[in-house]
């Protein structure tokens, strides 16, 4: 079912009522908040035949803060594969700069309140959370690879579509730009420890070349890593497996005739199929839909 076609049937798809636990809800989109202090804003999908824990795949919109779109079109992929999706939305309220991991001047910190996100997961014991894997999309992969970088320990699979510019695994520029010490880091580690462990793989449309306002045009990032997404694209990966083992090295992977755009290339392109079958390339044997 298109997204639009979405809009038009679900009207109160996600409503609950105040009885109904959004995380035991099956086969509609529902909402929910963090229980921790940051108060984080989620959408989740679980397939409707189910009959065990499923895997949970983690989606990160990009600047436009679109998670319901996301929800929507991913909603699809969660019946088809039997996984859950879950969609943390970043308010610009509250996570102003969710893409660099920057603290709000609230206090509220993005990645804190990711890991928030994960623990209510766990708690109720419906979900294997033992690999966490997640794809995010423009700004979204921003704050996946910047995420990667903080945590090392937390992902396990990881697609990053096109985000606009990456962190440099160089100490000569400050973060968020590369790993030296900045403000915008305050008194936190980096690290390149994930990568040398986790499947990551990058996407990025050959046509993907243009220089709109949702590009960051910055002069540093434009010197260092190239002036489209997929320039920046190829010289972060070849940067970052520089830094890598051989067995375990960055995938790149250009899409012929690809422009920007999450709904267009998630839902009328069809590269949501190749997103999901990276991200459970060892579990699909085990993820399809059982039926009653």
């Amino acid at each position: 079912m298109s997204y639009a076609e979405n809009i038009k049937s679900c009207d109160d798809t996600h409503q609950l009522s105040e009885t109904e636990n959004p995380l035991q809800v099956r086969g509609r989109i529902s909402s929910a908040v963090t229980h921790g202090p940051s108060k984080l804003s989620y959408f989740i999908y679980r397939p409707r035949n189910r009959k065990e824990q499923e895997q949970v795949v983690f989606s990160i919109h990009g600047y436009t803060r679109n998670a319901l779109q996301h929800m929507f079109v991913l909603q699809d992929y969660a019946e088809e594969k039997g996984v859950a999706v879950v969609v943390p939305h970043f308010t610009k309220r509250e996570f102003r700069r969710y893409q660099q991991v920057r603290p709000h001047r609230n206090g509220a910190c993005p990645n804190i309140a990711f890991m928030e996100l994960i623990q209510d997961l766990e708690v109720t014991n419906a979900f294997d959370l033992s690999t966490i894997r997640a794809v995010g999309y423009s700004g979204g992969g921003q704050f996946l690879h910047r995420l990667m970088m903080l945590q090392p320990d937390l992902i396990d699979r990881l697609v990053l579509f096109a985000p606009g510019w990456y962190t440099m695994p160089d100490r000569a520029h400050p973060y968020p730009l590369g790993l030296g010490r900045s403000p915008a880091l305050g008194d936190r580690s980096l690290s390149l420890e994930g990568f040398r462990k986790a499947d990551v793989l990058v996407l990025v449309g050959d046509k993907d070349v243009s220089r709109n306002d949702s590009l960051n045009k910055h002069e540093d990032i434009d010197l260092a890593q190239g002036r489209t997404r997929v320039a920046r694209a190829q010289n972060w990966t070849r940067t970052m497996n520089a830094n890598l083992p051989f067995d375990n090295q960055i995938k790149l992977q250009l899409l012929k005739g690809l422009r920007h755009g999450f709904r267009r290339n998630f839902e009328k392109k069809g590269y949501g199929q190749l997103v999901f079958d990276h991200l459970l390339r060892d579990l699909l044997p085990q993820n399809v839909s059982q039926e009653n």
